[in-house]
């Protein structure tokens, strides 16, 4: 089925909408099936409707989550990008650096298994809702301190009461 459609913006003939299958160009590899897409029967100028984008890239981070193999460069920039991180950021995320990154993303260094867990673990995160505030936080914590040689600092033990339906973090008084 073909219907009329607003006017090419190239040349102002009116556009002839198609369901078609097309390529979706944030994620290589990636075909969106049946989407509209308006032409030009004048200039062939064509423009691509993908309906409940922010839905499509939610979907396909889920998806990428679920892989059993590691994360390619294309996978990688998308996962980024839906994080909505510069390359600086997301390499401090990752402990690692904007150099590295780039060779991930340009397939030129394969992602470390543990920087393609830590990845997963914070799509995870930003699917369930958990804010990913308070892991960079931590990861700053942890990032500024300086392993030290010698005897190490003992963290003080944790403190834990039960109350009615679960355990919850309490002061450790001494006795």
């Amino acid at each position: 089925m073909t219907t009329q459609h607003n006017a090419c913006l190239n040349c102002g003939h009116k556009l002839v909408t198609k369901r078609e299958n097309h390529p979706y160009g944030s994620l290589p590899g990636t075909v969106l099936v049946g989407v509209p897409v308006h032409r030009c029967p004048n200039c062939g100028e064509a423009e691509v409707e993908i309906p409940m984008i922010d839905e499509l890239n939610r979907t396909l981070a889920q998806g990428l989550t679920a892989k059993t193999t590691r994360l390619v460069g294309a996978e990688i920039r998308f996962l980024r990008g839906w994080l909505d991180y510069s390359s600086a950021e997301f390499a401090r995320l990752l402990g690692s650096s904007p150099v590295t990154v780039s060779r991930w993303e340009h397939d030129a260094q394969d992602i470390s298994a543990h920087a393609d867990m830590l990845l997963r673990a914070l799509i995870m995160m930003k699917l369930a809702g958990v804010p990913i505030e308070s892991f960079k936080a931590l990861g700053a914590a942890l990032g500024g301190a300086k392993p030290r040689r010698g005897k190490r600092k003992r963290s003080p033990p944790l403190a834990m009461r039960p109350t009615t339906k679960r355990w919850e973090r309490t002061a450790l008084k001494a006795a």
